[in-house]
């Protein structure tokens, strides 16, 4: 949505376009469903309390290809933000939300940083979650601190091209730490079964129980 009224200065816009693109693409991350490496950044903010971050807007994007670029000059395929606030807790990957899995013997869980005042209200998430609730897995939103990942067993990005991009490691560098999750090989079991799944709800494969999908 841009500005499009006859008005030059500085100030909100009193008329809008809004234009939809439609375009066949390939995956967001050129491994495919593979698991990916991502580097925890502290050195760049993606979006700070009060600001754009909840929303859909092309600045929360270009304010973080500075670190994107780095992080794919150190051989990785992109970053991990933690809160501009506190630096203690996860934010976003540059491009998508961000989860957990936590796997015991008779309990599954989704844990996902909570979509308050700086993390974007994903639509993939949100529809992850539902699946992973109608699948039995407890699904939790909450603030999750940095040193909590090494309690889980599988992380993944998420979003509307991607879908889930399986994360293998989160490199922090300044506490020379790495964060592994599975293997470097596949994509983790349940993050497999949540990935099919929504795929094959946009596909038309399997039955959409939850009325998201619109034929036009």
């Amino acid at each position: 949505m841009i500005g499009s009224g006859g008005k030059l200065g500085i100030g909100p816009a009193d008329e809008y376009m809004f234009t939809v693109f439609v375009s066949p693409v390939g995956p967001y991350f050129r491994e495919g469903f593979k698991p990916v490496s991502l580097l925890l950044v502290r050195n760049h903010d993606r979006t700070a309390p009060l600001g754009t971050g909840r929303y859909k807007v092309g600045g929360n994007y270009a304010a973080s290809f500075t670190a994107m670029k780095e992080a794919k000059d150190k051989g990785f395929s992109n970053v991990l933000y933690l809160d501009s606030l506190h630096k203690k807790y996860i934010d976003e990957c540059g491009p998508a939300n961000f989860f957990v899995i936590k796997k015991e013997e008779n309990k599954i869980t989704y844990v996902t940083p909570k979509a308050d005042k700086t993390i974007l209200a994903s639509i993939t998430n949100k529809s992850l979650m539902k699946i992973a609730e109608d699948l039995g897995y407890e699904v939790i939103r909450r603030e999750l601190e940095l040193e909590e990942l090494d309690n889980f067993d599988e992380a993944g990005a998420c979003g509307t091209a991607a879908v889930i991009s399986p994360i293998y490691k989160i490199r922090d560098d300044e506490n020379n730490k790495d964060y592994i999750f599975g293997v470097k090989e596949k994509a983790g079991e349940i993050s497999t079964i949540l990935y099919n799944k929504l795929l094959a709800i946009q596909t038309g494969d399997i039955k959409d129980e939850n009325n998201w999908v619109e034929f036009i």
